[in-house]
């Protein structure tokens, strides 16, 4: 007689992810279906991406293809694997940045919802905030990096939440390759591994754990920059990380540089100080007192920029190389500046940055197609334009729109900062009984949000489209931290 083999069933985890996604079907319907209304919408109102002049830089090192460019070479290379892989035309670019920015967005909300939990009555609220966003959805319209280091961003932050709750190995190489994935697209992501070995430290898991994953990410960040180091000294015969950190360091210091008074011999080579002759017989050219801007970087009548073709001229070098090359010696003046006045570095760059911070200009997102941008042969050519000139349905829209949109950063960030300091108020004598995880969370986005808030008012001019991250983590993490500041609502959910 036969007897039939019994099938063991495959034991399902009712505690997992997924299962939780099944219980909220509503919310996941109103989030695609918004999702897919949105990129609708926006592609009848702006069929075409928009572009500002890093957008054909972009697309330059993107058909170049060389391993450099001005800028992190990331995001270039995103463009040459959509046109390499996917396909040639510009839509797909936008359809891919729209879709990052969705799913990281959509991920990290029902992400903290299952691993630390929203207040209900928030739910709804947060989510829409967050993908019904119209900076948001004209920075995925955008060719520039500006969206894709958003959403590695959202990402990444995600993963930490998760290894903060549920730690494996898994997730610790996972943060570890997006914390330098962000890298390779944009240097702001240089303090994200203070925040790694923060979260890691608080975090209440296995000391293997911690020491892992702060090495990995150290070690991954620190081979990182070696090896592009290494590939520029390679191609032009000068170790430097990024060209355009040193000319960064030095338009900032000649943001200030007639309330300084530097002399020669506090200037660390010749070069420095030939530099300071140029900037004192031409400063005057471009100068605006107490004006916070990148105009000393650019401006071709800037002194760094006489520097640049004075130094391209002697060398007889072509201008991407010489540009590289002087960076070391832009660099070593402009941090020359800082040294020798720390204070003022701060009284008259940082903290006039700051208001930017809090308040930033609307920049490139005030207008679709800033400044009526004739798109170069270049740009033409790989996207398979047939038309020199960008053109929508309702010119002076996204103008129209993004013209409240500092005064609504400005309210994000104070809702941040009253909610971080009510937090720490609210559970400062019962810190210890505190859930581990919200404690962690809570540390991880402190060193996030203020580590965000120092090394960008500390290193560029900060205009709108730099604070695109905090549109999402802003609002989602705000909301799971309301939980456990807010007693009633922490007693009728825990």
């Amino acid at each position: 007689m036969k007897t039939t083999p019994t099938i063991t069933p495959v034991p399902v985890d009712k505690d997992g992810f997924f299962a939780y996604l099944v219980t909220q079907k509503r919310l996941l319907a109103i989030a695609f279906f918004s999702g897919i209304v949105l990129f609708l919408l926006l592609k009848f109102l702006f069929p075409l991406p928009d572009f500002f002049f890093d957008s054909f830089s972009y697309v330059k090192d993107a058909v170049i293809h060389d391993g450099f460019g001005y800028r992190p070479i990331g995001y270039p290379d995103f463009l040459y694997f959509i046109h390499d892989n996917i396909a040639t035309g510009a839509g797909a670019v936008v359809f891919i940045q729209y879709l990052l920015f969705f799913l990281s967005s959509v991920f990290c909300f029902f992400s903290c919802d299952f691993l630390l939990g929203i207040p209900a009555k928030l739910k709804y609220v947060t989510l829409l905030l967050v993908i019904a966003n119209p900076m948001l959805l004209f920075q995925s319209n955008l060719i520039s990096s500006d969206s894709l280091f958003c959403s590695l961003t959202v990402f990444w932050f995600t993963s930490l939440i998760w290894f903060i709750k549920r730690p494996n190995w898994v997730i610790l190489v996972l943060q570890a390759v997006l914390l330098v994935t962000c890298l390779y697209v944009r240097y702001v992501s240089l303090f994200f591994p203070l925040v790694t070995a923060g979260s890691f430290l608080a975090s209440r898991t296995k000391i293997a754990y911690k020491i892992s994953g702060i090495a990995l990410s150290l070690v991954l960040v620190y081979s990182y920059v070696n090896w592009q180091e290494n590939k520029i000294e390679e191609k032009f015969g000068v170790r430097v990380f990024s060209g355009f950190s040193g000319w960064q360091i030095a338009n900032n210091a000649l943001c200030y540089y007639k309330k300084i008074n530097i002399k020669e011999i506090d200037l660390p080579d010749n070069e420095s100080r030939i530099i300071n002759r140029i900037v004192k017989a031409r400063i005057d050219n471009i100068y605006e007192d107490g004006d916070v801007s990148t105009r000393y970087m650019w401006d071709t009548k800037s002194p760094l920029k006489l520097y640049l073709r004075a130094r391209s001229k002697y060398e007889g070098e072509v201008y991407f190389p010489e540009w590289l090359k002087s960076s070391q010696d832009i660099g070593r003046y402009g941090w020359a500046l800082v040294k020798h006045d720390p204070l003022a570095y701060v009284q008259y760059f940082m903290l006039p940055n700051c208001k930017y911070f809090f308040l930033p200009a609307p920049e490139i997102l005030a207008d679709y197609n800033c400044f009526y941008l004739t798109i170069p042969a270049e740009c033409k050519n790989w996207f398979g334009f047939d038309f020199n000139e960008l053109s929508c349905r309702f010119p002076g829209l996204q103008q129209t729109i993004m013209a409240g949109f500092p005064y609504i950063s400005f309210a994000l960030n104070l809702l941040n900062i009253a909610i971080i300091f009510f937090f720490l108020l609210h559970n400062r004598k019962r810190w210890k009984s505190l859930d581990k995880s919200a404690r962690s969370l809570f540390i991880s986005w402190g060193l996030f949000y203020f580590g965000f808030l120092l090394f960008c008012t500390f290193s560029a001019f900060i205009v709108l489209r730099y604070m695109d991250t905090m549109f999402v983590l802003g609002i989602i993490i705000p909301a799971v931290l309301f939980k456990y500041s807010h007693k009633e609502i922490m007693q009728h959910e825990v």
